[in-house]
């Protein structure tokens, strides 16, 4: 099971319309989410594209916490 399927649909958007702009840095991402199995498995690079792409949504974050907004990112 792919953690991408549990990323909230505002971050899934904003990382697929990068496909094509940034092909290494989404299949990156992906190969990241599609290995990891719990969200504390994802790498530190991956984690800061998520938020990075978090912060260009509408979602308002719980804290400005990175912790906060990347577990965000996900629902949680």
């Amino acid at each position: 099971m792919s953690l991408f399927n549990d990323m909230i649909p505002e971050v899934k958007e904003l990382l697929l319309a990068d496909r094509k702009k940034y092909p290494t840095r989404h299949e990156g991402i992906m190969k990241d989410l599609n290995e990891s199995f719990l969200i504390s498995d994802i790498s530190v690079n991956t984690a800061m594209s998520l938020v990075e792409y978090f912060n260009h949504t509408d979602v308002e974050p719980e804290s400005d916490s990175f912790v906060i907004k990347f577990f965000n990112a996900f629902g949680k």
